[in-house]
């Protein structure tokens, strides 16, 4: 998530004792881009020229001085041993812990603290003395302003005193359809976003669609909220995305919990380092139309969001030859040609033929486990050998080798202290899962409302559809879910 940016300007005048006080830089002029911008292929069409905005004010922040040399900055959360101890962690000497602790004397009580509440502050590289100290609650924040506590130095050297800090976030809703070219990141930009949007709508889709899936042509249509502190650029968020591949339909996710939700499972708190620059938004949950949210498990799905048609069984009757044998693994339905991924991290034992698995590919993992994936049409950029990561693209779904229908059958295997090599139950390693929204009503309501934003943007025409894989020529799925 993307922090929010600091940009230097006199707070209140920050001194300290030993070295000549840092010049504030001039104010800072934004202009900010046309909220809706369509793009087609590379072809940006914007409105005119926007007029600058006049210079805005700039509230001092710690990160301020992390480009002047006489400074040493910290950051780090309070966890599981209190303010001082917290301090002390990150290297500050005891008696300016003290000091900063006596500048919250009747501002704060700080023997409540939460876990997750972070902190800076820059020190005097020459003795280390405290000249700026900022404490970020994480039960402070709101959907409408960065609010903290900052105690400085002044000319004077008076004592560090807190004191409380709100600034106003600004927003402004953004819409835009593109259709991606050859780069995903350069669409992005080209259509007038800052970069971070890629992070953004990588977490948006995450566990419904890979970025790289985004291949070129496909049509995205996106609804967010960009937010400006004190005319700076701070983060996005997107609210909703529509993607659509070339040739197939298009999919939208939602998100849904607001950033200010402070319990239940939409919950995440950002990290030290982002609340430490200003992050305050709390990650929201991404839901497909029927609620649904991906979660990540122990192991990664190599088929996000697929149905399992057929569970590990060792008594199972084969329905192809009729007799009691055990299916070893799990069956994931999908249509011919989906991606396959790696479900952890390992090296590629084998790549090829499989016999009745068909084209399968074998990855031996840590702790004597290994992985195993069947019925493949081809396999990815992989070979024998090769070290493959979490995720990593490694084949397509097909129907090759002893199968009843187009599906992935995914098995795991356990190597145990005599060398033997026993199958257990792949979904006892806590693959991905789906979790359901917890409020139906609620996030109907929502959704419907962002249907309306998505269905007002003009999309662009549709790029013709790439050549029909030769996946789709193979066997429909027959007397219902597919097996081996």
């Amino acid at each position: 998530m993307s922090a929010i940016a600091c940009v230097a300007g006199p707070f209140a005048v920050v001194g300290q004792r030993h070295a000549p006080k840092p010049k504030s830089p001039p104010p800072v002029t934004h202009t900010t881009p046309p909220p809706v911008i369509a793009v087609a292929s590379a072809t940006v069409t914007e409105d005119p020229a926007p007029v600058p905005e006049p210079p805005h004010t700039h509230t001092f922040r710690v990160a301020d001085l992390a480009s002047d040399s006489r400074y040493a900055i910290a950051q780090g959360a309070i966890g599981k041993h209190g303010f001082l101890g917290a301090l002390a962690a990150s290297g500050l000497a005891p008696r300016e812990a003290h000091r900063v602790l006596a500048g919250f004397s009747g501002v704060k009580n700080l023997d409540r603290l939460n876990a997750n509440d972070a902190f800076s502050y820059a020190k005097s590289s020459h003795d280390g003395h405290v000249v700026a100290f900022e404490l970020l609650p994480a039960n402070e924040a709101s959907a409408d302003s960065l609010d903290f506590f900052q105690e400085h130095e002044d000319d004077t050297g008076a004592p560090l005193v807190a004191k409380h800090v709100s600034i106003a976030i600004d927003k402004k809703r953004l819409k835009a359809a593109i259709v991606v070219g050859s780069d995903l990141r350069a669409s992005l930009t080209a259509a007038g976003f800052n970069e971070s949007i890629t992070n953004e709508l990588d977490d948006a889709l995450e566990g419904h669609a890979e970025l790289s899936d985004l291949q070129k042509g496909t049509r995205l249509r996106l609804v967010a909220t960009e937010e400006r502190v004190e005319g700076a650029f701070s983060a996005y968020a997107i609210d909703a995305v529509e993607y659509s591949p070339p040739g197939k339909p298009a999919v939208r996710v939602y998100a849904y919990g607001p950033p200010s939700s402070r319990a239940g499972e939409h919950e995440a708190q950002p990290s030290a380092h982002d609340r430490a620059h200003g992050s305050r938004r709390v990650a929201r949950g991404f839901y497909d139309a029927q609620g649904r949210q991906p979660y990540h498990g122990a192991w990664r799905s190599p088929i996000p969001m697929a149905r399992i048609s057929s569970r590990f069984n060792p008594n199972r009757m084969h329905p192809v030859l009729h007799v009691v044998m055990p299916h070893n693994g799990v069956d994931f339905a999908a249509p011919p040609g989906t991606p396959v991924y790696a479900a952890a991290s390992g090296t590629l034992r084998s790549v090829g033929d499989g016999g009745p698995c068909g084209n399968m590919v074998q990855i031996e993992h840590p702790n004597g486990l290994i992985s195993a994936y069947c019925h493949l049409s081809r396999f990815g950029p992989i070979s024998a050998g090769q070290h493959v990561e979490t995720r990593q693209l490694i084949g397509y779904v097909g129907q090759t080798g002893r199968a009843t229908g187009p599906h992935l059958h995914f098995a795991v295997k356990r190597v145990n202290a005599a060398g033997t090599e026993i199958f257990i139950d792949p979904l006892s390693m806590r693959l991905d899962g789906v979790r359901l929204v917890s409020n139906k009503d609620d996030f109907e309501k929502a959704r419907v409302a962002l249907d309306a934003e998505l269905d007002s943007i003009t999309l662009p025409a549709a790029a013709e559809p790439p050549p029909a894989e030769n996946d789709a020529a193979q066997g429909n799925v027959e007397n219902g879910a597919p097996n081996d």
